[in-house]
């Protein structure tokens, strides 16, 4: 057992203990570290040891596995893996959105049809927000529609924070002026989505390794910056569970740096947008 971190007032870190993190954090979550990412795993993971008062890593470890330590394996998990999220981030996805999903979705909920797009991994609700703004530009009439936004995201605090939709103007700075205008309010914490929009979108908690609930297919997903924290076999398996997820038809868009493999999912093809696919039509 090699000791990792021995300095006066620092907590005692060992090989031992990160080989148990990996493996709980890719048992829980599918995201995959390697040996590079031992020093990450102990700054942010001691800093939530110090906060919760726990004497070393073996106690934080063994509370965080027991049924009372759930929520905090989540913001253990959220602490490793935080990304950057922020409004209308990777513009072209909603550029393209907006051009060619959206005209197409809205004709089918005027005539009754039940209308979902994902957000999956939505973080503290930036992204989930971004869709229901397009949305309500393209119809501001949309409530009287089956028109509904699913994001869902593993951390519950996240989920939390994107219920409040209360974000500060500097996360603020990427949102186009016209929907500032129209669809927020400045408030004493920074600005809020206003109720037509916060009441096209759905925050739950979801786990993307777990069983998914929902029933109804979706028109477009957004899985973006997700799968390149998991190993290609988890990947994989999300690409094609995603696809599965989609009404024929409907789009998945998934982050810059992420490819589906050519071949792996017979239903997608590729479009013009990157990392844009579409699901063929049966």
């Amino acid at each position: 057992m090699t000791a990792l971190s021995v300095h006066p007032g620092e907590v005692l870190y060992t090989d031992e203990d990160f080989d148990k993190i990996k493996n709980i954090v890719y048992d829980y979550s599918g995201i995959a570290l390697g040996e590079t990412k031992k020093s990450l795993v102990y700054s942010r993971v001691a800093r939530r040891i110090r906060e919760c008062g726990f004497p070393s890593f073996s106690d934080y470890i063994d509370f965080v596995t027991a049924s009372d330590g759930e929520r905090e394996l989540s913001r253990m998990i959220d602490a490793i893996t935080t990304n950057v999220t922020n409004f209308f981030r990777e513009g072209h996805h909603f550029g393209h959105f907006s051009r060619i999903v959206l005209p197409d979705a809205i004709a089918l909920a005027k005539r009754g049809e039940k209308i979902r797009f994902w957000s999956a991994a939505c973080s503290s609700g930036q992204e989930a927000y971004s869709i229901a703004s397009c949305i309500m530009e393209a119809c501001p009439d949309s409530d009287k529609y089956d028109i509904k936004v699913l994001a869902t995201d593993i951390n519950i605090d996240m989920v939390g924070r994107g219920r409040e939709g209360i974000y500060t103007r500097e996360e603020c700075r990427d949102i186009p002026d016209k929907i500032r205008k129209n669809w927020m309010e400045t408030t004493d914490g920074g600005m809020e989505f206003r109720q037509p929009v916060k009441s096209l979108v759905t925050f739950r908690r979801l786990n993307l390794l777990a069983s998914w609930p929902m029933s109804i297919p979706f028109s477009a997903i957004f899985c973006r910056n997700v799968a390149i924290y998991f190993d290609r076999q988890t990947q994989d398996r999300l690409w094609m569970r995603l696809a599965a997820h989609l009404r024929p038809g409907g789009y998945l868009y998934i982050g810059h740096s992420e490819k589906i493999p050519k071949g792996l999912v017979a239903s997608l093809a590729a479009c013009d947008t990157p990392t844009t696919y579409r699901k063929e039509s049966s």
